[in-house]
């Protein structure tokens, strides 16, 4: 295992510079120039306005230079200012960063635990109507998108119906929690303030759900697919074979030999969920990671792009390190092979 773990880990360093090298390279292959956000329309015709900013954000020289410089600044843990806050792009990204992991956090709960519910279902009685509702819910949770689903979920249980509350992370004029977690649910309960965890709890439940509909379909597929090929396994047959209760089999034995491949698809779905949470994040207003990456790409603040896809690769390989030392933990064949 050990071994194991260090052939992952020697190549963390590559992909992080692969990803960092992509990132930069792409944001200045866009034709606009960002000089325009930082300074205005208006100053553009003053060159002496125009030169100052190049200098004063290191866009005057090569991009070659321009890349040596961020590489080397990020070996010393800065990710640069960004051109539009004028803070630094770690510290926005940490001041942003636990909106959308509370968001995404839930959605990956969610959407694990009602698709392994689902496939249950959907295995345990095939071809019923339930196995056909459940299957019809899954597609839609997978075809959809998920743009779509949450403009008419929320102008179905907001604007029409009421039973959920409007855009944003809290209802208007009420203040967040002291800062603890970032997360307001958990910093509601710290500071003991149950109306304030129930109204940030009742504006998460809606986006998480959107969010989750996606993985949720994608899992249900999954189990059921696994579910069915181990009814008809010969193990399953000695064990019914021996009286074992119905429920019992399905629960200790089909279920969980059914479960090792959701592990990966949930591992790599964290990461996906977490730089996926885009359109969400617009849509309900949720000033996270999504909502900051949107304005970085809008107003071409290099830093931020840059910061935010490292964010998002960093994530991705955390997520695929820990989903392999499960898997292998799982399974042995794959830490010998």
């Amino acid at each position: 295992m050990t071994r194991f773990v260090l052939r992952r880990l020697a190549i963390v360093p590559l992909l992080l510079l692969g990803i960092v090298t992509i990132a930069f390279v792409i944001s200045r292959l866009m034709p606009s120039d960002p000089i325009a956000a930082i300074v205005g329309q208006r100053s553009m015709n003053n060159p002496e306005v125009v030169e100052a900013a190049r200098e004063r954000w290191g866009l005057d020289s090569n991009v070659f230079i321009q890349y040596v410089s961020y590489v080397g600044r990020l070996l010393t843990g800065d990710m640069g200012t960004s051109f539009q806050t004028r803070a630094s792009v770690s510290a926005d990204l940490a001041e942003r960063l636990p909106a959308t992991l509370e968001l995404t956090i839930l959605a990956l709960i969610i959407g694990a635990l009602g698709g392994i519910v689902l496939g249950v279902i959907s295995a345990s009685r095939k071809d019923s109507f339930a196995d056909n509702a459940a299957r019809v819910f899954a597609l839609l949770g997978s075809s959809l998108p998920i743009f779509w689903t949450g403009l008419v979920f929320l102008f179905v249980f907001y604007a029409q119906l009421g039973i959920v509350p409007g855009p944003g992370r809290l209802s208007a004029r009420v203040d967040p929690p002291p800062h603890v977690t970032g997360f307001y649910t958990i910093d509601a309960l710290v500071a003991g303030n149950i109306p304030l965890f129930v109204d940030a709890w009742a504006h998460l439940l809606l986006p998480a759900f959107v969010l989750a509909w996606g993985l949720m379909g994608t899992i249900s597929r999954l189990v059921r697919a696994a579910m069915l090929d181990e009814l008809h396994s010969d193990y399953v047959r000695t064990v019914r074979a021996k009286g074992i209760a119905e429920s019992s089999v399905m629960r200790r034995h089909v279920l969980r030999n059914s479960l090792t491949p959701v592990v990966t698809v949930v591992g790599f779905a964290f990461g996906a969920l977490l730089m996926g949470a885009v359109l969400v994040e617009q849509i309900f207003s949720w000033n996270g990671i999504g909502s900051y990456a949107v304005e970085a790409a809008r107003t071409l603040d290099y830093p931020a792009i840059n910061g935010v896809t490292l964010l998002g690769g960093v994530i991705f390989l955390l997520a695929s390190l820990v989903t392999d030392l499960v898997y292998a933990a799982i399974d042995p064949r794959v830490r010998l092979a």
